[in-house]
Order: C-alpha cells, then structure tokens, then sequence
C-alpha cells in the first residue's frame, strides 16, 4: 500500500460515514469503494467478502476521517423504500426494562443483609446476558434511542436500583457502539468483552449496600474518605463468587480511574491507596487455606496496580464504566437536588472532563451514543460557543474560545473558528476542577483563525467547555460580545 501512488486531492470527495451505510456494507458482506485520506493516499481497498475485522478497520478510519474517488461517490447514497427513521427507533422494552431494575432492587436488599455469593453472581450473569441479547437483537440497536430515562421515570424503583441499571444499560451501548460484537473460534458471537463491562457496571457500587450513605450533596472529608473505599468494598465482595472473572473484578476494582496521565487527575481511590488496601488484606488472609483462592485473586491484582501496565481496552473500559456513572447519577433523582434532563447531564459532563477522561472517552461518549440519549437532538450545534484545550510542546495547556461553524456525524470533531484565549480558574476540593473562566484575561484572535477537529487526528486540541447560556451566562454573553467584536 505504501507504493501506490497518491489520488490528486481534486479528485477526492470526503466520505460521510453513516449508520445506513454501514449497515448495508455490513448485510452485503463488502467495502464496494477505496478509501484515502486527506492527501490521497490509499488507506483501505474495496473488498468482497468482508470480515468483521475489515469493518473493525472501517470503523476506525471513520474516526480519523476519510476520503473516496469524486467517481464513486454515488455509492455513498443508500437506495430504499420510505421507511422509518431507525434512529427514532426505541430500544428499549418498557416491561423488560422495569423487571431488569426490580430484579436489581431485590438484590440491594438481599446484600443488605447477607454476603455476596455464587447464586447472586449466576443471576446478574443470566439477567444481563438478556439485555444484551434483546439489544443487540433489535436492528436498530447501533443508531436508534436510548429510551432509558422514560422508562425509569415511571418504574417506581429506589434510587440505588435505578442507577444501576441506568449505568449498566448506558455502559453496554457504549461498548457495543464502540467494539462491535464478533465471532469467536466458534463460530458464535463473542460478547465476552461487552458482557463484563456490563457485569462491572452492575456490580461496580453494590459496596454502597455496606455503607452508610449521607443525604446531602456537601460532604466532609471524612464522609468522602468513606465513600471512596466502596470499590475495594465492592471488589472484596465479589471475592465470594467465583463466577465473577478476575478481568470483572479489576474492572470492579479501578472503576473510579476514568483517566491515566501524568498530569494532576481525579482518579480515585489512587493506586497507591488501593495498593497498601489489598496488601494489609492479603497478609490477613495468607495464612488462611480456606482463603487461598482469594489470595491468589489479591496477588493478581496487585501486580496489576504496581504495574501501571495496562491495555487500552481496559483503559476504555474503565472510563466506560466511570461516565455512566456519572450520567447515571446526574439523569437520576437525589435527596438533595432534582434529575438533571439528559442534555444538560451530557453538557456537565463535558464541561467538568478536562481532570478526568481524555479526548477518546468523550468521543465514546458523545458520538456514539450522546444523540441516542437526548432524542437525536446534538448538545453541540452550529453557531454555538465551546472552549476548547491543547497542550503545545512545552506541555503547557492553552484554551481558547471557539464558535461552532459545521457540525458533521461527530459532535466532538466539528469546524471551529478560533475568538480568543482565555485562562481557566482551577479549584481543588474533594475534586480537581475548572470552576470557571476568568474573563477579565482574554486575548483576541485577530486571523480568527477556522480549524477543522476532523481533520485535526494528531493534534492536542479537544472540546473541554460548552458555553451554555443558562448553566454560564455571563461567560456565554461574553463570548457573544468577542465573537460580535
């Protein structure tokens, strides 16, 4: 491939990935066009017969971007009858919905007053297992809706039930949507990867059953020290069932570290932490035979954490696990404050991301299934104000102030026009945070300088900020006012 000689760009049109599009390569089991990248040259050929790793490939060229001959562009366009929109399709049965968070509730109230056991562990495997199978039987599942939130509005269940279940459907449409479901050696689909992230979800705060929970949204340190131990808690638990995998419980283990970088984060309990945990455990149970398989579960667990070596799929995982928590807890009802709607759930997300998830994170998040949770409405829009971050080879941080221009499939990859930079104002309390901007320190772009993110693949520079109106108003009519200067 690398001696084939490059398309001129002029010939090129950019290839708009689609979810009927792909699905018609997908049902013929081909790639019918090649496709380039933005300076011709060949980065996938047209192929028959296609495999689910060809579209794997395919799938991560349409992350990068991509291009195809001006000639073949009419095969972009999918001929079929007038049907529905299968993006409006609702994927989720209200029935079977509500029995998965009553069957959740049970369980809470059995771990309140007993240990963790195998019997559990075999029925969260057999329920979850059934959600994923009526998902992924749907055709629509990779574009239509994510209609969790009505469902769970009216299902009548405690607090502890719905965010569980929220956060395990919402964790399992990430990571479907993001690695597609394969076939294994025999032949059948291999949803080994997909079904532990959904055990992990669900299993990830069942801890909370062993704590007491404060009512209020201010805690104090110590409150906060507490409930920082509800993964260890959470992972000792699973101890006890040994149907839970080692990769389940690692995940169960680290749920709380969305984001591995050198720099100042909120991954919590640290490794550190977590490490002189499960050694004093480990040295309390060595001399126990009875304990042998759990100490052999520690020992695993803890050359993990001194390894600080780890794939990025469990990478991905773990901050699969963290941001549906997070939407899981902002969508529901608490004690202290009322449900956030969706958009505005999606939008905190984002604007508090910069300490805890990388760039792929809130891709995962917001382009994959982000319109799926808000009605197919995009939290970014043309003609919106974002700020956006980037990290220069000094590895100093810049945030500018940019206006939406185009918005294509992605949300998070849109055409910007640079206004000005600003200075962010950092906080540390329980967490590392942008608390806001600082207004009064802001340097025009006179070039008013247009960046496409879509075609930014190797750059540092990423949304971290959505300007919104009612959660910010005096930065968004600042903005406003720069954007008119």
């Amino acid at each position: 491939m690398n001696d084939t000689p490059l398309i001129p760009t002029d010939q090129l049109a950019k290839f708009e990935f689609n979810d009927d599009l792909l699905s018609s390569y997908r049902k013929s089991k081909q790639i019918p066009l090649d496709l380039y990248d933005r300076t011709g040259k060949l980065i996938m050929a047209k192929k028959k017969n296609a495999t689910e790793d060809d579209f794997g490939k395919l799938l991560k060229i349409e992350l990068q971007g991509a291009y195809c001959l001006t000639s073949d562009s009419k095969q972009l366009r999918v001929t079929s009858a007038d049907t529905a929109d299968p993006r409006n399709t609702k994927l989720f049965d209200p029935d079977k919905t509500t029995e998965f968070a009553k069957q959740t509730e049970s369980l809470i109230l059995e771990l309140k007053k007993e240990a963790f056991n195998s019997d559990h562990a075999l029925r969260v495997h057999k329920s979850i297992g059934k959600v994923l199978d009526d998902f992924t039987s749907n055709p629509d599942f990779e574009s239509g809706l994510f209609n969790i939130l009505e469902i769970l509005n009216h299902a009548g269940v405690p607090v502890e039930s719905e965010l569980m279940t929220k956060r395990t459907i919402v964790a399992m449409g990430m990571k479907v949507r993001t690695k597609k479901i394969g076939v294994g050696d025999d032949n059948k689909p291999n949803k080994k990867d997909h079904l532990s992230v959904m055990t992990a979800s669900f299993l990830a705060d069942i801890g909370y059953s062993k704590i007491l929970l404060p009512d209020k949204p201010n805690l104090t340190k110590e409150e906060y020290n507490i409930i920082q131990q509800h993964p260890i808690i959470s992972y000792l638990m699973t101890l006890a069932a040994p149907e839970i995998t080692q990769e389940i419980r690692t995940l169960v283990l680290n749920h709380h570290r969305p984001f591995r970088g050198n720099a100042i984060n909120n991954n919590f309990p640290d490794n550190n932490t977590v490490f002189r945990k499960l050694m004093v455990i480990r040295d309390k149970f060595i001399k126990d035979p009875s304990k042998k398989m759990i100490v052999a579960d520690i020992d695993a667990q803890l050359r993990i954490q001194e390894s600080h070596v780890n794939s990025v799929n469990f990478e991905e995982d773990i901050a699969i696990l963290s941001l549906a928590s997070e939407y899981a807890s902002l969508t529901t009802n608490q004690p202290w404050r009322p449900a956030f709607s969706s958009a505005t759930a999606l939008k905190m997300i984002v604007n508090d991301s910069f300490f805890s998830y990388s760039n792929r994170n809130i891709r995962h998040l917001l382009d994959y299934v982000g319109a799926s949770l808000t009605n197919n409405q995009n939290i970014i829009n043309v003609g919106d104000y974002v700020i956006t971050a980037s990290i220069d080879s000094e590895k100093q941080a810049h945030f500018d102030i940019c206006k939406i221009l185009e918005v294509d499939r992605f949300q998070t990859r849109p055409k910007i026009q640079r206004i000005c930079t600003i200075k962010p104002l950092f906080k540390k309390g329980i967490k590392y945070r942008i608390a806001d901007f600082d207004i009064n320190e802001i340097r025009m772009d006179k070039r008013r300088a247009v960046i496409d993110l879509a075609g930014q693949t190797s750059s540092t520079q990423r949304i971290i900020y959505i300007i919104d109106p009612e959660m910010n108003s005096p930065l968004y009519d600042t903005a406003k006012k720069m954007d008119n200067t």
